[in-house]
């Protein structure tokens, strides 16, 4: 059978009322009235009601819905069962049968509710798969997958059995109205061991015996002959649903004393054979100690808590680190010194009594004399003031040292208060509300005046050379001391002194920290939490070199290399344990008595006085909880509110960037101090430390497949076997696919060059307007020229030459005036000519220069045919382009007479209107693929196409002639091209 990992008993030492006692009410959220409880053994606390189904990591309390509770009869579960393999027996209430519910969430029927197998009283099971199922009807056994009702012929009577049990020898007890019975396995039989009557329920005890109980006692059963059967060891919680209970120490926890809760401490280790519930070692019976004084039933789990199910909520009651120290009518005002012999001494000055105290025994009280404080001696002898003198124990031996007699105001001597003492080893210093601060020496007592002590100092310890470390009321610290200088040090950071010490390192400690003294100053501790450190007032060292401070927030524990650390380097926080209100501290640190609030004795046992209480801590023997915590992924939750459960791989809504995953860990003694780590893959860079946080919220996260971590640890630092891992995954949203993202860079950079195509066509219009301007200027200065200089010209022309007519033709003066007619007439054509270039071209300007050039070239090749021909409506042409044009029409020609040997030469322009076309074809020998070295003509042709932003293409077939084509659209080509925005922005 398997049995899970145990945390450590109970002190059976402890009273109930000493427990850790935690009640959760319906306002908790706890289901009142539960009729069934139980533990599974990953942690979950089970419980039944009439509300349903519920169970309990800890924290909180959530509401079970079981697969098929919709059906009348599976609605409301009465009785469950855990068993070893992590499943859970659920029986209902109104239909009976028995289900299983395994861990994965599904549940499995042993019997169908209404099938005859009733809502059980007890059950139990063996390490072979048996259920025995004691039921109003009868003992049923469940085994091999069938049912059987065991009646006469297996030894019981007809009607209802009360309750089933197995010892730990694995003996099968049982028990009706009248008797107790044992069963025989291997006759199948049960035998009679007792008439019993008023008996209501069996009590296993863990040594192996069986008891029987009543409402007023616990009564032995005789020990059966041995089965010679393997032992069947109940796990803890095996057996819920009790009224009374042994818990792992033999403690017999009852609701039978009559009513509430009482405790027998060691019962089940009596020798007797009866334990009556009236001797009950404690109680608690008054209203105000628990949620209802009608308890209902009794629980230990597998950490070792103690939960009673009472009419109105559940407790828990747990043993702690701290026990307390219950002396009779005092309260914090304690000064806590050991004599040399080890014996820990409390005096309580408010009850002027001195007590002995121990572990595990109550406080011995010595009233031989009224004590008021207590101290040690440089020696390690015990010092105890009283009214008139002051007592020296040390091995064996009483000095006594007698105090001042003060006088009251009416000259009669008064009792004398001493408030503290202190040895350095060179005075005994003794402070009084009627003296003030006196220092014996030799003799004598002196006043403060006869030492030289610093003003205002509140509070010191003894150093190791015969004086003092003395703490000034402002934070500067004086080492004191009568035949040396008295060096002072600040130490203002630790706010109001509240205690100083000098064994090992000097340490001042105030209001808000502690501070070390290292290299000749006093340096500030840091710690994660500074309030940790506020008020400390003792300090203990153990054995093993650990540190234990007592302060503000409770017990500090600092293990030796951690605070040798940070002594060495104060500014490296402080590593420690904290023992709080979970733990068993009670208030604070006391701070009344400006005196040492705590003490190690001889076996590292500590005792600690706080506002709440004396207590006391064995560090040798510290109860520590180890049983690792399950860890659950409960659900993933997103911003609209929808809840997904944390089962098999999880699928959110598309575009959940953001949401919660929730996780918990059933650990039940603590929950609290649970910590968490958790790690989500490709996000995380490693474990994030959650503190007892129990969601991890993530944003902004892109689709895609994850996976979750989350692993805990319970308050003792022990770490979950396995975290707990889900799968889930975020769809893309239509947004977010791939496609739509390559389709968005797609269409940015389509739009990137539309803005290109944009800007070139603003460029371009700003050019063919600036050139605009230059044509019209172009033709202006043409016009000027034509109309008023050439004209004058041409005047002055015609005059000289009817002058020159007058002349003779073989005078000198005619030959002269000739020379300049022609000269100024060649001036003429040229300005006429340049005109011509200065204005625009004509419509045919084109036909005309080619017509030009074929009629210069036919005279040098009278052979070859030339014809031009003009399709489409005349256009006129861009001023910009017609040059480039008619260069690269008029090189076609050149070529085409110079180089091909060419019968025939036709030129053809298309004025279309899409595009302007100019072919030249001849019909002579073709061209070679490559031009030869040194022409450049076809060169330069391509260069003129390209500027213009025509297409030209050239093609030959040899022995059949060339063709010369260049194609330039309408918009570059005609000079009132108009076409639509589309059309200029995309180019066409």
């Amino acid at each position: 059978m398997l049995t899970p990992c145990l945390a450590s008993a109970l002190n059976p030492s402890t009273p109930l009322q000493d427990y850790h006692h935690t009640t959760w009410t319906a306002k908790d959220g706890v289901p009142t009235n539960i009729d069934s409880i139980t533990q599974t053994r990953d942690g979950w606390l089970w419980m039944t009601s009439v509300s349903g189904l519920h169970r309990f990591d800890g924290v909180r309390f959530e509401r079970y819905h079981l697969p098929g509770s919709e059906q009348p009869l599976r609605r409301r579960p009465a009785s469950i069962r855990a068993m070893p393999n992590g499943d859970l027996l659920i029986s209902y209430f109104l239909g009976g049968g028995l289900s299983l519910l395994h861990p994965d969430g599904t549940l499995e029927d042993l019997a169908k509710p209404g099938t005859g197998i009733e809502a059980f009283n007890a059950l139990t099971y063996d390490d072979a798969g048996n259920i025995w199922l004691a039921a109003p009807s009868g003992m049923h056994h469940y085994s091999g997958g069938k049912w059987r009702l065991l009646g006469k012929e297996h030894g019981l009577p007809n009607g209802a059995v009360d309750d089933i049990r197995f010892d730990r020898q694995g003996n099968l007890w049982l028990l009706n109205t009248d008797s107790v019975f044992v069963y025989d396995r291997a006759a199948d039989k049960f035998n009679p061991v007792l008439d019993v009557s008023g008996f209501t329920g069996l009590l296993p005890a863990l040594d192996g015996r069986m008891w029987v109980i009543s409402h007023e006692s616990a009564r032995l059963l005789p020990v059966p002959p041995a089965t010679g059967q393997r032992p069947v060891i109940p796990m803890p919680g095996a057996y819920p649903n009790q009224p009374a209970m042994f818990d792992r120490d033999g403690n017999l926890w009852n609701s039978k004393c009559p009513i509430g809760l009482c405790l027998t401490a060691n019962a089940a280790k009596r020798t007797s054979d009866r334990i009556d519930f009236s001797a009950a070692s404690s109680r608690l019976n008054q209203p105000w100690q628990m949620s209802s004084l009608s308890v209902n039933l009794i629980l230990e789990d597998r950490e070792g808590n103690i939960w009673v199910a009472t009419k109105a909520g559940l407790e828990r009651f747990r043993d702690t680190a701290l026990t307390t120290v219950h002396v009779p009518g005092s309260y914090d005002m304690f000064s806590l010194n050991q004599d040399d012999a080890g014996q820990v001494w409390v005096v309580d000055a408010a009850n002027d009594t001195a007590w002995k105290v121990s572990a595990n025994s109550p406080p011995v009280a010595d009233r031989t004399q009224r004590y008021h404080v207590s101290a040690n001696d440089r020696n390690g002898g015990l010092l105890l003031a009283t009214d008139a003198e002051i007592e020296r124990r040390y091995k064996g031996t009483v000095e006594k040292i007698p105090l001042p007699a003060p006088k009251g105001p009416n000259g009669k001597p008064i009792r004398m208060v001493v408030w503290g003492m202190q040895d350095n080893g060179t005075v005994l210093w003794m402070m009084s509300p009627h003296t003030g601060l006196l220092g014996w020496v030799g003799d004598r007592w002196l006043p403060r005046t006869a030492f030289k002590l610093p003003p205002r100092f509140v509070i010191g310890t003894p150093d190791n050379t015969g004086g003092s470390w003395l703490a000034l009321i402002d934070g500067t610290i004086v080492r004191y001391s009568e035949d040396r200088p008295q060096p002072s040090y600040s130490a203002s950071t630790i706010g109001q002194p509240t205690a100083m010490f000098s064994r090992e390192h000097v340490i001042a400690a105030g209001d808000r920290g502690m501070a070390v003294f290292k290299d000749n100053a006093f340096h500030q501790l840091r710690i994660d939490v500074p309030e940790l450190l506020s008020n400390v007032s003792g300090m203990a060292i153990t054995s093993n070199g650990d540190r234990w401070f007592n302060g503000a927030r409770g017990l500090l524990h600092v293990r030796r290399a951690d605070w040798l650390a940070s002594a060495a380097q104060p500014s490296q926080p402080l590593r420690y344990k904290l023992f709080s209100l979970h733990d068993g501290y009670r208030g604070e640190a006391t701070l009344g008595n400006r005196l040492p609030s705590m003490l190690a004795d001889k076996d590292d046992r500590l005792w600690i006085s706080g506002t709440g209480g004396l207590m006391s801590l064995d560090t040798r023997n510290i109860v520590r909880n180890p049983v690792a915590p399950v860890v659950f992924v409960s659900r993933i939750s997103t911003l609209d509110g929808a809840g997904y459960a944390g089962k098999g791989k999880v699928t959110l809504p598309a575009g959940a960037h953001s949401f919660n995953i929730h996780y918990t860990a059933p650990s039940l003694r603590q929950p609290e101090k649970v910590r968490f780590q958790y790690r989500l893959d490709g996000e995380d860079n490693g474990w994030q430390d959650a503190g007892n946080s129990r969601s991890a919220f993530y944003t902004g996260m892109s689709p895609g497949l994850y996976r979750f971590h989350v692993r805990a640890a319970n308050e003792d630092g022990v770490w979950s076997e396995k975290p707990a891992t889900i799968e889930f995954e975020i769809p893309a949203t239509f947004t977010q696919t791939w496609w739509f993202r390559a389709g968005c860079v797609l269409a940015a950079a389509a739009l990137l060059y539309l803005i290109y195509l944009y800007r070139l066509r603003v460029v371009t219009a700003r050019l063919e307007e600036r050139m605009e301007v230059r044509l019209a200027e172009r033709e202006r200065i043409a016009r000027t020229l034509h109309d008023t200089f050439l004209q004058s010209v041409q005047g002055v022309v015609l005059r000289l030459d009817a002058a020159v007519d007058t002349l003779p033709d073989d005078s000198a003066a005619h030959k002269s005036l000739s020379a300049v007619l022609h000269s100024a007439r060649t001036s003429i054509s040229e300005g006429r000519a340049q005109v011509h270039e200065l204005r625009s071209a004509d419509i045919d300007e084109v036909e005309s220069r080619l017509r030009d050039v074929a009629a210069l070239l036919a005279n040098s090749y009278p052979g070859v045919q030339f014809a031009l021909e003009v399709s489409g409506q005349r256009t006129a042409l861009r001023a910009t382009v017609v040059n480039d044009i008619s260069e690269i029409a008029s090189e076609a020609l050149r070529n085409a007479y110079q180089h091909a040997h060419a019968e025939r030469i036709d030129v053809q322009l298309d004025y279309a209107p899409q595009q302007f076309t100019l072919l030249v074809r001849d019909n002579g020998q073709g061209m070679a693929p490559a031009p030869a070295a040194g022409h450049w003509g076809l060169v330069g042709m391509r260069e003129r196409a390209a500027r213009i932003g025509a297409a030209l293409e050239i093609s030959s077939t040899q022995n059949e002639g060339s063709d010369v084509k260049m194609s330039l659209s309408a918009r570059r080509a005609y000079a009132d091209s108009h076409t639509p925005w589309w059309r200029r922005l995309f180019g066409k």
